[in-house]
């Protein structure tokens, strides 16, 4: 995707006038040059060759990213031809033309069009030499040598393919003919050995070719992001930026001496360290858009090479013509580090570079990229600065648009805006075509990275968790700025083993600080590592963060209550996501989903405008994070948890609760009946089946309290259904639906929860009894199938395990959770089956049926009873 040129462009770029290539140029504007040509002209070009490459100093100078970079893309293209023109010399090539030329001389007619028909087979053959494939930041330089490989061998293919054609070729002799054959075969292994050496030498001297094939010594930059700025010291900056630019470029340096994240309150004496202190460059996956590609799956990813080397990696893509074309891609998960490190990019550029950071929550999502930028300076300086002012005095210095939260956009709005990118690339095209230059990066959530669209040749990188390694680092930093806060608090430091015991939080940089702050207080996460569980974790995490929220507004003998209002009040807003089937929720959507439900409470009365309820649950709660748009002067606001796991948590205590509070409720002495007119509400429209951590947290909450009260409600809900009208608010309605498939969604799912409840359970005890077991096990089965979504069914298969069993000599089922790992796999079971271990599908009385394989295993429950 840099950019291409002939060969005769190339040395022209770089100042090269020799008479070879001059008449070179004129045969390929002619059309009338054969491949024997450039070998009998290979002494003078390989003369000219080497002659501009070793003059790197002058084409690698100038204080315009443009033209410095298109000259330096332009040396790569003269070092590949060079490479070949010297592997023809080695190999000599030059006699065998010798021998045709002096044959050639008694040409016949025939000849004479063998002649015509060979130059038209070689004008085919330049015509595909004449774009070399230059190396790529993303690609590993093994991948960009067999590209190159394959260029020589293609001129090599050509080159055979003619050679019968030529004038005087059967008048060789066997010897001759062979020797000839063998020396083109023998070409592109030459010839990439020729550019492999050339190239290693050249990026000695030209520390772009070093960036672009990570031929820099950078180990001791891989840390951090100031190894870019190291990096990339070298290139011309050209004069000295004006008074609004270097106020730009200090607003950006000024974050590295911010707090590396805003939480609110915190321990008095804790301190949190800087950004500068605090930040270590993530491991991540680098790969580029073809035909077909969704990078926004985890299968697209997984062939891509993992690296540490992203200080290196950013300097190779800011160095080459490619950047200035399409915008480059970062995508994480929430608290991955994506703002951080648009942040600390924003800081550490050298000055041939301008970064401009655009958080795209502050500017409007209706304006377009040049309003959004100028909107973004002026927040940042308090100036208004025109994008044209701006580019005229930029003095050859490349702008780096940094484009922070394009999921925000998605989130807030509510439009898809599939065509942003196209309009980021058609931006930087306009740009181009004015005589400048500008390179975009864009960060994203990866989970809507498939709403992105993003064009081909477009480069996607994905930032990877902490490893073992980094969160050693990062605590190091933090154990060493807290070292006299753990002295006075009389609190040990924060051992990396106790961090390491929780993986899946400590190696997201968010949620490691969520865990430093946590255990500098008491070090309860040492306790944990020998009592808690991952529910038990989680419970005292929240508790931990919204009691020292809550204390700044309530007296403490209230604050118990407080903090479990506020919990369920977030776990409203986590059933909020779960029944959209989403990972965010706009706060007019849970000020919905409040007043449906009764749990709103009234605005307090002010001559400001009134906040939501959705706005006033989520305050500055850490646990959640924010995410803002503007469109036509209107702020909007969507909400996610900092990671998935703390909302599906959430649902699962919410559940739990309800169950306690119906277990423990007495039957009153003129209504016998339960009242599940909120759990039903919650759970009939979408599936616990399919949030693998919901249903582990509700089997371990079972395990954590006597579970036998909460499995009888739910048996007698089930037992007793038809026989209860559906209660549930009807004015909840969080997508459409219509009262066959909420049935569904909440009978799968009180199936869930009496497999969670109990170890084991009759199917006889839950179903109503008006048939046998197998027959009114199939017509609960069908409704599923037809009602629930593909995915929660599938999920409803995998979750649930059957064992046929008889029970006072009728057949019936013995229903389980399955626990183990999951298999995607799925096949059609036949009839025959019925009688055997495997999966909920595998036992009805009907036709052949989807459902997925058997696991090894099936047969045996989470508590590993026997049968």
């Amino acid at each position: 995707m840099n950019r291409e040129y002939r060969y005769s462009d190339a040395v022209r770029l770089l100042g090269g006038t020799a008479p070879v290539v001059k008449e070179l140029d004129t045969l390929l504007s002619a059309g009338t040059l054969g491949l024997w040509d450039l070998i009998e002209a290979k002494n003078e070009l390989v003369k000219v060759g080497g002659d501009l490459l070793g003059r790197w100093s002058e084409w690698r100078a100038g204080d315009a990213w443009r033209s410095r970079t298109e000259r330096i893309e332009a040396a790569h293209t003269v070092l590949v031809y060079t490479a070949l023109f010297e592997a023809v010399d080695d190999l000599d090539l030059s006699s065998l033309v010798g021998d045709l030329r002096l044959i050639k001389r008694e040409m016949t007619e025939q000849d004479r069009r063998n002649r015509v028909q060979a130059r038209s087979d070689a004008q085919e053959a330049l015509d595909d030499l004449r774009t070399p494939p230059c190396p790529s930041p993303h690609s590993p330089y093994e991948v960009t040598k067999k590209k190159i490989g394959s260029f020589y061998q293609a001129g090599a293919r050509h080159l055979l393919k003619i050679l019968p054609e030529l004038a005087g070729w059967d008048r060789l002799t066997a010897q001759q003919r062979d020797r000839a054959c063998a020396a083109l075969r023998m070409l592109p292994s030459c010839a990439v050995a020729r550019y492999e050496d050339a190239y290693r030498r050249l990026a000695q001297d030209v520390q772009e070719f070093g960036f672009w094939t990570g031929m820099v010594d950078h180990q001791a930059t891989r840390a951090s992001l100031a190894g870019l700025e190291c990096l990339l010291s070298t290139i011309a900056s050209g004069q000295a930026p004006t008074d609004r630019l270097q106020a730009l470029r200090n607003v950006h340096k000024a974050a590295l001496r911010r707090p590396v994240a805003e939480l609110g309150d915190m321990p008095v004496g804790l301190r949190l360290p800087t950004l500068e202190e605090a930040y270590i460059s993530q491991r991540f996956r680098a790969g580029e858009i073809e035909h077909g590609d969704n990078p926004g799956v985890e299968s697209w990813w997984e062939g891509k090479e993992q690296r540490d080397d992203l200080p290196a990696f950013l300097a190779a893509f800011l160095t080459q013509s490619r950047a200035s074309r399409v915008p480059l891609i970062v995508l994480g998960q929430p608290g991955a580090g994506k703002s951080v490190l648009t942040k600390v990019l924003g800081a550490r550029l050298p000055s041939a570079f301008l970064p401009i950071r655009v958080p795209l929550r502050e500017v409007s999502a209706s304006d377009s990229i040049q309003e959004q930028i100028e909107k973004a300076i002026q927040q940042a300086t308090g100036e208004m600065l025109s994008w044209p002012s701006l580019v005229r005095s930029l003095g050859g210095r490349l702008p780096v648009v940094i484009l922070d939260g394009f999921d925000e956009l998605l989130q807030a709005t509510g439009v898809k805006r599939s065509d942003y990118l196209a309009k980021v690339a058609r931006f930087q095209e306009r740009e181009g075509e004015l005589g400048s230059a500008v390179a975009v990066i864009v960060t994203s959530r990866t989970a809507v990275a498939h709403f992105a669209a993003p064009q081909l040749g477009t480069v996607m990188v994905r930032l990877e968790p902490f490893d073992d390694v980094q969160i050693r680092r990062w605590l190091e930093v933090w154990n060493t700025v807290n070292a006299s806060y753990f002295v006075r608090q009389k609190v040990q430091s924060f051992a990396p083993e106790r961090a390491l015991a929780h993986p899946d939080l400590a190696g997201q940089p968010l949620l490691l600080l969520m865990l430093a702050v946590y255990d500098a207080d008491g070090n309860p996460l040492d306790r944990a590592m020998s009592s808690f569980g991952q529910t038990e974790l989680y419970e005292q995490l929240m508790i931990s963060f919204a009691r020292r929220e809550l204390a700044k507004a309530h007296p403490a003998d209230q604050l118990d209550t407080r903090v479990e209002e506020w919990l369920e009040r977030l776990a409203f807003v986590a059933f909020s996501m779960f029944n959209r089937r989403s990972r965010w929720v706009t706060a007019e959507q849970v000020t919905d989903d409040f007043l449906a439900l009764g749990r709103a409470q009234p605005s307090a009365r002010s001559f400001e405008t009134p906040l939501s309820d959705g706005e006033r649950i989520f305050g500055s709660f850490f646990f959640l994070h924010e995410v803002q748009a503007v469109r036509n002067a209107d702020r909007l606001k969507a909400y996610e948890f900092v990671h998935a796991t703390f909302g599906e948590f959430l649902i699962a205590r919410l559940v739990a609760g309800l169950l306690d509070e119906m277990a423990r409720r007495p039957p009153g002495r003129l209504i016998s009946t339960l009242d599940d007119t909120l759990l039903r509400a919650l759970l009939s429209w979408a599936a616990l089946s399919s949030y693998a951590p919901v249903v582990e947290f509700l089997w371990q909450l079972a395990r954590r309290s006597d579970a036998k009260p909460w499995h009888a409600v739910v048996a007698r809900l089930f037992h007793e259904l038809d026989d209860r009208s559906d209660m549930s608010p009807p004015h909840y309605r969080p997508q459409p639906s219509n009262p066959a498939r909420r049935y569904a969604y909440y009978t799968a799912n009180l199936l869930v929860l009496a497999v969670t409840t109990a170890d084991r359970v009759f199917a006889s005890d839950l179903l109503p009894g008006r048939e046998d077991a197998p027959t009114e096990w199939e017509r609960y089965f069908y409704l599923w199938k037809s009602q629930c979504a593909k995915e929660e069914w599938e999920s409803q298969v995998r979750v649930v395990t059957l064992i046929p069993s008889k029970r006072e000599g009728a057949w019936d089922h013995i229903v389980k959770l399955y626990r183990g790992p999951r298999d995607d796999r799925v096949r059609l079971v036949p009839p025959e089956s019925r009688g055997q271990v495997g999966p909920l599908s595998a036992f009805t009385q009907s036709l052949p049926i989807a459902t997925s394989l058997p696991h090894a295993g099936d047969d045996a429950g989470p508590t590993g009873l026997d049968h």
